[in-house]
């Protein structure tokens, strides 16, 4: 893969795994703060700490492999670091995991938050989806409404993104099921309709629905009620080896 591609790819996995926030978590993470274990010389997790995280001071996130090699944050991350480790011998050690002018040795250097935002704007416009609905921000709230989804608790969730407890910012904001109306409509139908006249939404039914179709960018995109949360295919599977 070539290595611009790589940095995409790390950034898309980090963001969607952490729940950070593009500017202030991923967009400013230190290459120091990048620290992995190993067993055996076989990498295992990798230990990241956000320095300038909104809400304290340092925010810290342990992981672990995934067995979806493709689509698993430590081995991508890895992967990064060691192409990456040689452009990084002139850069002071304060600089940023994610880098600018990644081709050119001499000009290489931190990037800015500001950038990385940029970064997955275009690769959600290459996605095909609509960047002046739903912004690069939008990625925290699809990723964190998608774990609830798949049955993580919502104290889990809003620990793991820094979400306050005791606050309802998560549920309010970001916390957008897709589900809530096909399931709210099958409850009124069991209710009020009769058998040949109920109107049946299934389980899989979305409020906004992107669908990526063989590795292409032809996209059907199909909208009802909610306009704050993008679910998707994974778009960045192309990048799969």
């Amino acid at each position: 893969m070539p290595l611009y591609d790589l940095q995409l790819k790390t950034v898309l996995l980090m963001c969607m795994t952490t729940f950070g926030r593009l500017r202030s978590d991923v967009g400013t993470i230190l290459y120091q703060d990048v620290n992995f274990e190993y067993e055996n010389n076989i990498v295992t997790s990798v230990l990241l700490h956000f320095r300038e995280a909104k809400e304290t001071q340092v925010k810290s996130q342990l992981f672990g492999l995934l067995t979806d090699i493709d689509l698993c944050l430590v081995r991508t991350l890895h992967c990064f670091c060691d192409r990456t480790r040689e452009l990084r011998s002139s850069l002071p050690d304060n600089h940023t995991l994610f880098l600018k002018f990644i081709f050119d040795s001499k000009k290489v250097d931190s990037v800015s938050p500001s950038t990385v935002a940029s970064w997955i704007k275009t690769c959600m416009a290459n996605a095909g989806i609509n960047t002046q609905t739903y912004k690069p921000h939008s990625l925290r709230s699809a990723s964190s409404t998608k774990a609830v989804e798949r049955g993580i608790s919502v104290p889990t969730v809003k620990k793991h993104g820094n979400w306050s407890q005791k606050a309802f910012t998560f549920e309010k904001y970001y916390l957008k099921p897709t589900a809530a109306k096909a399931t709210s409509t099958n409850i009124a139908n069991s209710i009020f309709l009769s058998t040949e006249n109920s109107t049946t939404f299934g389980e899989d039914s979305q409020s906004t629905r992107i669908v990526e179709e063989n590795s292409t960018n032809n996209t059907n995109v199909d909208k009802e009620d909610s306009k704050n949360v993008v679910t998707t295919r994974p778009w960045y599977l192309k990048w799969q080896n």
